[in-house]
């Protein structure tokens, strides 16, 4: 919100006149605006889980079209972070029956955390493929990695890690426990293997 309002303050004073300069700053606004919004949503979605009221709506959908085109939206988000984010999709994965809205915000959610917790460079490689007659999608970073003694904490609400914290990520502390709220609403799992100083990797089985 201070972000917005820099930059809405210096565009109504008209401060910048060089257009490309202008171009930039509705840019960046418009990238601050969609992160606001996606963290208002992700904080009444919370709410409405907590009081078990959350609907989901289960429709027939292609997860590696949908995790695909999640991917994209994200890199169009995070281009200034630098980040490689690979996609590597089976073409025979079946189709699965899920809220599609749900599984948008929780792979949205495992990619978030993934920038946050990584080099600005680095890589982050997605996978979606068939696994014991389940869909697995599987989002790895090469970041700080979990210590093993927080590996259960990080779904508990508001739980911030100790890489959090020395690095100054900034976050509400939700993401992976709307991800696992949302998982197991559609009878999934969340498995995660990291470890410190080796990134980390989570992966959604439905």
């Amino acid at each position: 919100m201070t972000s917005m309002r820099h930059l809405t303050e210096l565009l109504e004073d008209s401060k910048i006149i060089n257009q490309d300069r202008q171009r930039q700053y509705y840019g960046m606004l418009s990238r601050e605006t969609k992160r606001l919004q996606r963290l208002v949503e992700g904080l009444l979605n919370f709410g409405r889980m907590e009081a078990g009221v959350m609907k989901y709506e289960p429709e027939k959908v292609d997860p590696g079209e949908l995790v695909g085109e999640v991917v994209s939206e994200f890199l169009e988000e995070h281009a200034q972070d630098g980040h490689h984010v690979s996609l590597d999709t089976n073409s025979n994965v079946p189709f699965i029956s899920v809220d599609s809205a749900a599984l948008r915000s929780a792979v949205w959610n495992l990619l978030d955390n993934a920038a946050k917790y990584s080099p600005a460079d680095s890589a982050i490689d997605v996978k979606v493929a068939g696994e014991s007659g389940r869909v697995a999608i599987q989002v790895r970073d090469y970041g700080a990695g979990i210590p093993a003694t927080e590996q259960k904490k990080i779904f508990e609400r508001f739980f911030r890690g100790t890489s959090s914290v020395s690095s100054r990520v900034k976050g509400t502390g939700i993401g992976l426990a709307l991800v696992q709220h949302m998982v197991a609403a559609h009878d999934g799992e969340v498995r995660l293997e990291s470890a410190p100083g080796h990134g980390s990797t989570f992966t959604i089985l439905l």
